[in-house]
């Protein structure tokens, strides 16, 4: 029998957070216009009316009538800046008796001296007792243990020295659980910790590390070295280092610079001596191009040229790389000044530092195919080539690795799933930006194209096209990595890398536009900014309200709120940044009062498949509108039936042997309705098939947290043993794989637990035929679980049952009651096999194509032109969402799409040896 374990209240050191204060403040407050409370049930924005008479000046008494802050709570202004836009932006950081609390920061934006809206992370901290049971040196030791470095920077002095780093001496804060991050929860949990900044050089590493003050266990991990890919395992200058700058300084002269990447460009050198060296004096407190030849040290050794005219520098060395790594730095801090009318990435004109090929494999890496901020200087790896990338000193690459230090002196987004993410998209947006300011030629959507060596692979990343890189285009769609983990370098801090490709996506859509239908089956039609507003919006969500823990969702509500602040309610700007949010998955589509009367175009394509005595399975092909469609309604003759944001109904409580008739309407945010799809008539069969029960008796300690198969994305929390989700559905192709992930959830005690999955393939009312016990996994404390499940070819078309089983130490089997645990069941389509009718259900999904393909105009109005090396041998088909197909034949010259309705569509080309799918939008 299971053991049930004894709670245990810690007082020392353990702090629960209360809402009791916050609760006593005026509910109906006249002066706040709109307030949002973050996952722990305290605002992280607040929005005055004109009612409210707070002055800027009056920041604790905000505090105090707005958060609840208490006595032995205070907020010290840690920062003040002003924008062109005549708003003062103060942010403050939170203490308790003294003690910082980490990642606590508030921000107050005022307007004329008036208070105009405030925002941040805020926790309502009581009880607590501040004393830590381990020495800060004991703590120190801990850390050492944890990191198991072989070498660290305060070991090579010199190198301390240039990075203006010294020993940390662990500064005690309370930290927040950072496990919790951008999960609902009622109360949370922080501890005393110490902080250090950990910067090991074998293997190389550099992170706040955060030892819990009582038990010495590592509590999080904040990388401060972001490299530019996951594939490879910011200070401030000190005074005696600006000292020595200022002392150095000479006047800058103009050279020519045969650059890697970028052709001849102008770069600032300085004359040292009788040669020349890569010296800028003329920007900020300088920018200075070092070299670490091939060593994993940071030396004073500079390029130098005895005539300025640096063209000798193609060589084997590639020592050229050096000439894009000081031009690209000179092109950041151009690009921050000119555009956001900042001074270099601390806005102190901080000195840009850049060391070239750094050896990344003496550091311990298992190669030189990196570049990273190590929170000091840009370090670049010299790549190795074929197989992997170039030397990688590229404007993009310069670009994004600087935009890292720019967010650690703005949102300071820690590095770990989603805030960790938009981290990452950030940087990609910068170099996006500055390509597009100063190499306008270049294709600024793609990141690392010019150090790109991988067969198979254009860039690293593509802004225009996430999937294309393996990530996702549509928050929670394909690639998605699910954040529910806990962060490790093994799986890139959860995803980091990966789950960037959707603010990415959103910034591309908002610069450009869009239109098309997301991984959740929402159509949507976005008209583009240009990027010269995009990326004022972009910077203004960065710099003035994303705090250290912010998700997805508060990017939606602050990057709003920022093209609100420079472009007015309800402008243009406006709707096409809440749209382009939608687009990527990520909120409701814009609905800002009722001035779009366009109605969407009718669904079309109306069917019904695996009609049973009580249910049927409805799709249709998604309508479009000028805005968005945000859903569709489903009619039985004229009584509105359900509603749908995709593409795909399945009505339940149905009677058997009996007629009906259906219809579909969709409908857009300001309330418009299309006219009606075509009817489809049902006949329900004669009797319905009734399944065994299974239930867990006690669901309050573990459960199932989340199922994800086909387009089934269902998070639960109710701790009932049997949940009946068979209204949630998906399509499933005869013959196709399939891959189920299922998240385990513990109240707190992680137990081991056995899942099972069965389906019923015949559609006989059981799981006890051969097969339909699809997977099982003996009892562990794996989280999520996942596995591949292929579709018989034998299998009944229609509806069925799927049975999802999780049970405590032990394997469950598909009709038993069992002490611990829980069971969901879920209704899947069985179609027939396709060529890519799976793909589409999943999403969309487009295949890797080879370098020189392309399909274009896209999007189309008449004809779509093919371009592939082999073009004569291949064979095309046109398909719809549904994965039917509406036309075939050669590829030979233009192919005539004028016929098709406006939408998305998929051309499939096939030379009997590869197959490419691709998307394309017909106007």
């Amino acid at each position: 029998m299971k053991k049930k374990l004894p709670k245990i209240i810690v007082t020392a050191i353990v702090l629960s957070f209360s809402f009791s204060a916050f609760a006593q403040v005026q509910k109906d407050d006249k002066r706040v216009e709109e307030k949002s409370v973050s996952e722990n049930g305290q605002p992280n924005l607040i929005k005055f009316n004109e009612l409210s008479s707070y002055k800027s000046s009056e920041s604790q008494k905000v505090f105090k009538e707005q958060l609840g802050l208490k006595d032995s709570q205070s907020f010290t202004k840690i920062k003040t800046e002003s924008d062109k836009q005549g708003y003062t932006h103060e942010k403050f950081q939170l203490y308790e008796q003294g003690i910082k609390v980490e990642f606590a920061n508030y921000t107050l934006h005022s307007k004329d001296g008036k208070l105009v809206s405030m925002n941040g992370e805020f926790y309502n901290i009581e009880n607590v007792k501040l004393a830590p049971s381990l020495s800060a040196q004991d703590a120190f030791n801990k850390a050492l243990g944890y990191t198991r470095a072989t070498e660290y920077l305060w070991d090579k002095p010199q190198d301390a020295r240039e990075l203006g780093y010294e020993k940390p001496k662990g500064e005690l804060v309370l930290l927040p659980d950072m496990e919790q991050q951008g999960q609902k929860r009622g109360s949370d949990k922080v501890r005393l910790a110490y902080k250090f900044d950990i910067y090991a050089t074998k293997p190389l590493s550099r992170g706040d590390l955060y030892i819990d003050a009582e038990t010495g266990k590592a509590l999080f991990y904040n990388a401060t070295i972001k490299h530019l890919n996951d594939n490879v395992h910011g200070s401030k200058t000190s005074d005696v280092a600006k000292k020595n700058e200022t002392a150095s300084k000479m006047a800058f002269v103009a050279a020519n610079a045969a650059t890697r990447y970028s052709g001849t460009q102008t770069i600032q050198t300085t004359l040292s001596g009788s040669s020349y060296i890569l010296s800028d004096t003329s920007r900020g407190l300088g920018i200075q191009t070092y070299n670490s030849a091939r060593t994993a040290t940071y030396p004073t050794t500079n390029f130098s040229d005895a005539d300025n005219n640096w063209i000798e520098y193609n060589n084997t060395n590639k020592d050229n790389g050096a000439l894009d790594a000081h031009w690209g730095a000179e092109m950041t801090y151009d690009y921050w000044s000119a555009v956001h009318g900042r001074n270099s990435f601390d806005n102190a004109g901080a000195k840009i530092k850049s060391y070239v090929h750094y050896n990344l494999i003496a550091a311990g890496y298992s190669s030189n195919n990196n570049a990273f901020w190590n929170g000091s200087v840009m370090t670049y790896g010299d790549g190795s080539g074929t197989g992997g990338f170039d030397i990688l000193t590229s404007l993009d690459v310069a670009g994004h690795e600087i935009g890292h230090a720019v967010c650690t002196y703005t949102a300071n987004l820690a590095y770990q799933k989603e805030s960790g993410a938009m981290n990452e998209a950030f940087s990609d947006i910068w170099a996006a930006c500055i390509e597009y300011h100063s190499a306008p030629t270049k294709s600024i959507w793609l990141v690392g194209e010019d150090i790109e060596r991988r067969s198979g692979h254009v860039a690293l990343r593509s802004m225009s096209d996430p999937n294309a890189e393996g990530q996702p285009d549509t928050y929670g769609g394909t690639y998605w990595v699910n954040v529910n983990c806990t962060p490790t370098n093994n799986n890139d801090q959860c995803g980091v890398h990966t789950n960037s490709g959707v603010l990415n996506h959103w910034f591309y859509i908002l610069s450009v536009g869009k239109s098309g239908t997301n991984d959740l089956g929402n159509a949507y039609n976005v008209t583009g900014i240009t990027l010269d507003k995009a990326e004022k919006i972009a910077f203004r969500l960065e710099d003035f309200y994303l705090g250290a823990n912010s998700t997805y969702a508060n990017a939606r509500t602050y990057g709003i709120q920022s093209a609100i602040d420079l472009y007015g309610a309800g402008s243009a700007e406006v709707i096409a940044t809440t749209n382009a949010f939608y687009a990527v998955g990520v909120g409701a589509a814009y609905s800002g009062g009722g001035s779009d009367t366009i109605a969407p175009s009718a669904p079309t394509s109306l069917a019904a498949s695996g009609t049973t005595g009580t249910t049927t399975n409805l799709t249709w092909t998604a309508s479009t509108d000028n805005v968005a469609v945000t859903g569709y309604d489903i009619y039985q003759g004229t009584t509105l039936k359900g509603s749908s944001t995709t593409t795909s109904y399945t009505v339940t409580g149905l009677t058997p042997s009996t007629a009906y008739t259906f219809s579909v309407k969709a409908k857009d945010a300001a309330g418009n309705i299309s006219a009606a799809s075509n009817t489809v008539n049902v006949t329900t069969t004669t009797t319905s098939v009734s399944y065994c029960s299974s239930q867990g008796n006690d669901a309050t300690d573990e459960r199932i947290g989340k199922v994800v198969f086909g387009t089934i994305n269902n998070t639960s929390t109710a701790t009932t043993g049997y949940e009946n989700f068979t209204a949630i559905s998906t399509n499933a192709a005869r013959g196709s794989a399939y891959t189920i992930t299922i998240t385990p959830t513990w109240t707190s005690t992680v137990y081991n637990e056995g899942y099972g999955v069965f389906i019923d393939y015949n559609q006989d009312g059981d799981f006890s035929d051969s097969g339909e016990t699809v997977w099982t996994k003996t009892a562990s404390k794996t989280t999520p679980v996942t596995a591949t499940i292929t579709i018989p070819a034998t299998a009944a078309l229609g509806t069925t049952r799927l049975r999802v089983s999780l049970k405590y130490n032990g394997v469950p089997t598909a009709c038993e009651s069992f002490s611990y645990g829980q069971v969901e069941d879920y209704s899947i389509n069985i179609t027939a096999s396709g060529t890519v009718a799976e793909e589409i259900t999943a999403g969309l999904i487009e295949t890797t194509a080879p370098a020189g393909f392309a399909v274009y105009p896209n999007p189309v109005e008449s004809e779509l032109n093919v371009s592939i090396s082999e073009e004569n041998g291949y064979s095309y088909k046109i398909l719809n969402t549904l994965g039917q197909q509406l036309g075939s034949g050669q590829v030979a010259g233009a192919i005539d799409v004028s016929k098709l309705s406006t939408g998305i569509y998929l051309i499939e080309l096939n030379n009997g040896d590869k197959k490419i799918v691709k998307k394309f939008a017909k106007k």
